[in-house]
């Protein structure tokens, strides 16, 4: 397996280092999709009309664009729509939901696959609505993407909502499975009643512990569904509408995970888009088969995770990395990811931050049996975009070439560590690991 990076003709060039999309074997990985034409912002055809301010919305005008360009991107791969195993859309108002989902429901012929909807603060084009990014996977000969439906956990319809459910539990292909991007919610109240403390008994309980637990065992069943359990995931994404609540799931992550967890990547964010939610997860499973191994990397050349995580996880060919910062988890931001005091105009902090975070990458990449050039996807969670330009072109110097797949958005400070001011989330591929 190898990687290929892909620049399909159609689109245009992106203006900063990253690929539109990534094919590594039978997956594609397309880089968050805006709006844009990268030349004059928004064009007009993803905007209405302002003649007729009424007719259409936006959010649904945007969103048909970026389904255009991803088909492009997907087709460049060889893969289709309906080989998207998870999506994430990140949108910058919450009343902006509806009209995408509507118009990502026509996008894929009924309800979509697998998806996280988050809202964050900043997108890095003005103007910009929505960013999507995806994974597909192209099923091999004799294999299929088949739908989870978990027993016992309801329709993803809102009481009260038209159209089809907003979107599936889960997928599974071969070895792997997808899942959606879950809240404490049962669609018929906003979180559900085993997931929230009582107005009576308030301090008997805590919302964020209450809220992971809840979802931790819906994805318990979304896996189930599949032949598997969460002895199987190796990577999670966790998102939180309140930093003081990570104590909280880290707790509870230990219950479910005691052993061997998952890599994982937590960042904050404004809103889940439904009230009173404060934790959405998704997760990816890989269930080994013949030759295929699943372990965990650790190496002394990089700073180990202070929380329930690994530096990383090799599942088959991929390497899924636990969200890297710049710190080294003993004295925060350390000295060298800092500009000195005393020439503070002298360098960039953003960029310095970078070159560690690089750093670290490049080792656990070596402990891995790869290279830091076989990075397949990245996510770059900003609290900051004054110096986004400055350290995405120090983030450049280390892909002269084929770089990964990117989706870059600003969501609010601070991240985990304090003084941090990039988040990076990574998927790499190691080539011979079948």
């Amino acid at each position: 397996m190898r990687k290929e990076a892909l620049f399909p003709p159609e689109l245009p060039r992106p203006r900063v280092a990253y690929s539109p999309a990534v094919k590594a074997g039978p997956f594609v990985f397309v880089s968050g999709q805006l709006a844009s034409d990268l030349s004059s912002g928004t064009p007009a055809r993803a905007t209405i009309n302002p003649q007729f301010p009424h007719h259409g919305s936006d959010i649904e005008r945007q969103t048909r664009f970026i389904g255009e360009n991803i088909e492009i991107c997907l087709r460049s791969g060889g893969a289709k729509l309906q080989h998207v195993v998870h999506f994430t859309n990140y949108l910058t108002d919450p009343r902006d939901q509806a009209g995408a989902a509507r118009a990502l429901a026509a996008c894929f012929g009924g309800t979509p696959p697998p998806a996280s909807t988050i809202l964050v603060e900043e997108l890095p084009i003005p103007g910009c609505l929505s960013e999507i990014d995806l994974v597909a996977l192209v099923p091999e000969a004799g294999q299929q993407i088949e739908v989870l439906t978990p027993a016992g956990l309801p329709a993803p319809l809102p009481t009260g909502l038209d159209g089809p459910p907003l979107y599936q539990y889960g997928v599974k292909c071969g070895s792997w499975i997808f899942t959606s991007g879950l809240v404490a919610t049962d669609f018929s109240e906003a979180i559900a009643a085993d997931a929230r403390t009582t107005s009576t008994f308030p301090y008997y309980g805590e919302n964020g512990r209450l809220q992971t637990a809840h979802i931790l065992k819906q994805l318990e069943a979304v896996l189930a569904a599949g032949g598997a359990s969460l002895r199987d995931v190796v990577k999670a994404e966790v998102y939180l509408t309140d930093l003081k609540d990570f104590f909280r799931v880290d707790e509870v992550w230990k219950e479910f995970f005691p052993e061997d967890p998952p890599a994982r990547t937590t960042v904050p964010v404004k809103d889940l888009g439904i009230t009173g939610a404060r934790v959405a997860i998704n997760l990816i499973a890989f269930l080994p088969g013949k030759g295929q191994i699943r372990r965990t990397i650790h190496t002394n050349e990089a700073p180990t995770p202070l929380a329930h995580e690994p530096q990383a996880v090799q599942a088959g060919p991929l390497l899924f990395f636990s969200q890297q910062m710049a710190t080294d988890y003993l004295t925060g931001v350390p000295t060298e990811a800092k500009l000195n005091p005393a020439f503070p105009y002298y360098g960039s902090e953003s960029a310095a931050q970078v070159n560690y975070i690089v750093k670290n990458i490049e080792a656990i990449c070596r402990a891995a049996g790869t290279a830091s050039e076989n990075l397949v996807r990245r996510r770059g969670f900003y609290t900051d975009f004054s110096e986004f330009f400055t350290s995405f072109a120090t983030w450049g110097k280390a892909f002269p070439s084929a770089p990964p797949a990117s989706t870059t958005i600003r969501v609010p400070q601070p991240l985990l560590v304090p003084g941090c001011k990039v988040a990076i989330d990574l998927i790499g591929l190691i080539p011979g690991a079948s």
